[in-house]
């Protein structure tokens, strides 16, 4: 008996001997490199996840303000009235529907978001223009000019007594209510928290010159094209290069049921 315990004994540890292998240096080496390179790369994600983190945080530049500013009254979106004497807010979608609602031109809440006037001067600057004649910079999109709209409006009054008209022609625009600046009672803040976060997340291509990548994506977000240029991108939807651009700063990106974005790929 003792004989064949022995003998099954063997046959046992032979059995296993391919099954319980010894542990090398090299194995313990191996395996603390694989668990040292993952933990780099963890390290490595964290801090490209903190440094996209700290970029989205950075606060606005005086400069930034300004622009993104002039960016939401052309994209004319949400925005907040606040009536100068009951100071009452009212929230509206767009700068359209709150013209609608309180009856108001939409020049007078772009004028006031831009330069902070209570009255509207807009309706004055239009009228002496046309009544003038004048085809120069002071009413080609007065918002626009380098001048202010007071500054353009003086310009304007100036030139009722040097352009060259009738005596009665001159009384009759003299005379009229419409060379007057009409008193509002309303201020105005932009809301659209959209184009912030827009904003926020392509600071860095919108500001800088050079080329710029741009995709072309599906509702669901996926990738349909990738373009190495304004103008490879300009040519493949059929649109101008200034109109792209203009697209990609407003974050007014859609093209037919597809819209393009600027790419943070490294391609």
């Amino acid at each position: 008996m003792i004989k064949n315990f022995i003998n099954r004994m063997k046959n046992l540890v032979e059995q296993n001997k391919e099954i319980i292998k010894p542990t090398t240096v090299t194995d313990v080496c191996e395996k603390k490199t694989i668990k040292e390179k993952v933990e780099d790369i963890k390290k490595c994600n964290q801090e490209e996840v903190k440094s996209i983190e700290a970029k989205i945080q950075e606060p606005l530049t005086e400069e930034d303000k300004e622009y993104i500013k002039d960016i939401k009254i052309k994209r004319g979106k949400s925005i907040k009235a606040i009536d100068v004497y009951t100071k009452e807010p009212q929230i509206f979608k767009t700068h359209k529907e709150c013209s609608k609602k309180l009856k108001i031109p939409v020049q007078y809440i772009q004028e006031n978001l831009k330069y902070g006037y209570t009255d509207y001067l807009g309706e004055a600057i239009n009228y002496l223009s046309k009544e003038l004649k004048l085809s120069g910079e002071e009413h080609i999109n007065y918002l626009e000019n380098t001048k202010t709209p007071s500054q353009i409006l003086s310009l304007l009054n100036n030139k009722i007594f040097t352009t060259k008209m009738s005596e009665s022609k001159r009384d009759e625009i003299l005379c009229s209510e419409k060379i007057e600046p009409i008193k509002m009672h309303y201020t105005f803040e932009c809301i659209d928290e959209e184009y912030d976060d827009y904003f926020k997340k392509y600071k860095s291509i919108i500001k800088r010159g050079g080329k710029k990548k741009i995709e072309l994506v599906d509702k669901k977000g996926e990738v349909i094209e990738i373009f190495k240029s304004l103008d490879e991108c300009a040519t493949f939807i059929n649109k101008e290069k200034s109109e792209v651009v203009y697209m990609l700063k407003h974050n007014d990106t859609k093209v037919g049921r597809n819209e393009i974005r600027y790419s943070l790929r490294n391609i």
